[in-house]
Formats: structure tokens, C-alpha cells, sequence
């Protein structure tokens, strides 16, 4: 039950949410895997999205993994985000999708000097 709620708590963040707007936006992920890019549903979350990691904004890190699925094919995101003092914007860290085909897309390159992005 602590997995389920803590999952919940996860994907309620709003992190996430921009992380899968920013990958549903991303034009070379759409012509890889499709216009419809959505997170994976699993089975024994009844159709909820299953998140690896933890967002620790409080903290200062941000270390997540989940997958998605487009009509064409899915893959694997994984994002890695420091701050390295209460005050300063974090710093993306790794911001890949790992693709089923084995092809690797940084989707993140366009916001890494943006101080405003989480």
C-alpha cells in the first residue's frame, strides 16, 4: 500500500507533469513513436503510470524513470536533476529516452540553461 500511495503522490507532482508535457511536445520523440505519446499503464495499477525514483524537491534532487508508449513504438525516459543549494535552480543532470529500438533522444537539451523550468 506505502508503494501505491507514495506512486500516487509521484505522479500528482508537479514535475512530472511538465516532464510529460515536455516529451509529448518533443517533434523528434513524435515522428519516432507516434503522435499519441502517453505513459504506460500498468496492469496492477489499474491503468496508472508506475514511477521509478524519487522527486525530492526539498531536498534538491530529482531522480526518476517511467515508461511510454506512442503508436509507433515506446521506450524508457530517465531524468536526473540536482540543485546544489536551497535558492538556486536545479541543474538537469540526464534527460534521456531510451527507445525499445534502441534509440536514444536527449529531450531535455533546450532547457537546460533555464533556470525557471522546475
Amino acid at each position: 500500500f506505502l508503494l501505491v500511495a507514495t506512486n500516487q503522490e509521484k505522479m500528482s507532482s508537479s514535475v512530472l507533469r511538465q516532464i510529460i508535457r515536455t516529451v509529448r511536445d518533443n517533434e523528434e520523440l513524435r515522428g519516432m513513436l507516434g503522435e499519441t505519446i502517453r505513459p504506460a499503464p500498468e496492469w496492477w495499477l489499474n491503468g496508472d503510470l508506475w514511477i521509478e525514483g524519487a522527486i525530492n524537491t526539498l531536498q534538491g534532487s530529482i531522480d526518476l524513470s517511467f515508461r511510454f508508449n506512442g503508436h509507433k513504438g515506446s521506450g524508457a525516459l530517465h531524468f536526473t536533476s540536482v540543485r546544489k543549494a536551497k535558492g538556486e535552480p536545479f541543474t538537469i543532470l540526464r534527460s534521456r529516452v531510451r527507445c525499445d529500438d534502441g534509440t536514444v533522444v536527449n529531450v531535455f537539451r533546450t532547457l537546460h540553461h533555464d533556470p525557471c523550468w522546475i
